[in-house]
């Protein structure tokens, strides 16, 4: 039985369908997406959330008769919560989804000036601007929600997520200047948990990680370094902040330590097959 959190993912993206094209969904569910409806993997078990990360460019068409805010407020009867004092403030859209509690964000990408902290991208639409969501926008894939949870649906759900190559960049990019330490962790365990359960063949085949060094060779210098210090040993920060985050149902083979080990091989070996990659 899927989790109430992904009943509320997906009555979230059937309410927002005519704007799905325009939506990245990133975040936590990204990874969760890729196990069920990429790798066809329903066993494994992610790290689930109830908020909601959705990822757009800087202006996002209106598309029918309503605006995303209208749809989330009016149709799903979510309220708006204020989350800065900036102006733009940063906004949140909260409420109950087919009886599940939802927190959605949106996010786009940072340019310019380091005060643009908030863009409104469609009328009424807030985006909290962070560094490197132009990784997540710009380099996707599709999906299909195509189980029968999603069976209530007359078409199925086709959604836009991150190539997980790009997922794993932007995060590699991004957790070092997280304020949050839990959140910053569980970056590091997303990643790893991709590279754990993810098949070679979604991550590497592609060329997407070299096209990333080419496109964006100092960023991926600094991905590189970033991630080189955490995973030097199993008694690093890396594999000990893995262990601490693991949901209590994943790597029930495992031990605490057993774990460390195995994370930190997972990314040694990663590391080992980005190093041609690097620039500098």
């Amino acid at each position: 039985m899927i989790d109430d959190f992904a009943r509320g993912l997906l009555k979230t993206l059937a309410v927002l369908r005519p704007y799905l094209p325009q939506i990245v969904i990133g975040g936590g569910w990204a990874p969760f997406l890729y196990y069920r409806y990429l790798a066809k993997n329903r066993e494994h078990t992610p790290i689930l959330t109830r908020d909601i990360d959705f990822m757009v460019g800087h202006q996002v068409p209106i598309v029918g008769p309503q605006t995303i805010d209208e749809i989330l407020t009016r149709e799903a009867g979510l309220t708006t919560a204020f989350k800065s004092l900036d102006s733009p403030p940063v906004i949140h859209y909260e409420g109950i989804i087919d009886g599940v509690d939802v927190e959605i964000e949106f996010l786009t990408d940072q340019t310019g000036s380091q005060e643009e902290k908030v863009l409104v991208v469609q009328k009424g639409l807030h985006a909290e601007a962070l560094r490197y969501v132009s990784v997540i926008v710009e380099n996707t894939l599709l999906l299909e929600i195509d189980d029968t949870e999603s069976s209530q649906f007359e078409t199925p759900l086709i959604v836009q997520v991150p190539k997980p190559a790009a997922y794993i960049f932007q995060k590699g990019l991004s957790f070092p200047a997280r304020r949050d330490k839990q959140k910053a962790s569980k970056d590091l365990y997303y990643l790893f948990d991709i590279l754990a359960k993810i098949p070679d063949a979604y991550l590497f085949e592609g060329g997407d990680f070299e096209a990333l060094s080419g496109k964006h060779p100092a960023w991926f210098d600094q991905f590189i370094s970033n991630l080189s210090t955490p995973f030097e040993s199993v008694d690093a920060e890396g594999p000990v902040r893995i262990v601490e985050q693991r949901p209590p149902d994943a790597f029930p083979d495992l031990s605490d330590d057993q774990l460390r080990y195995f994370a930190q091989g997972i990314l040694e070996q990663f590391m080992l097959k980005m190093e041609p990659l690097k620039t500098c």
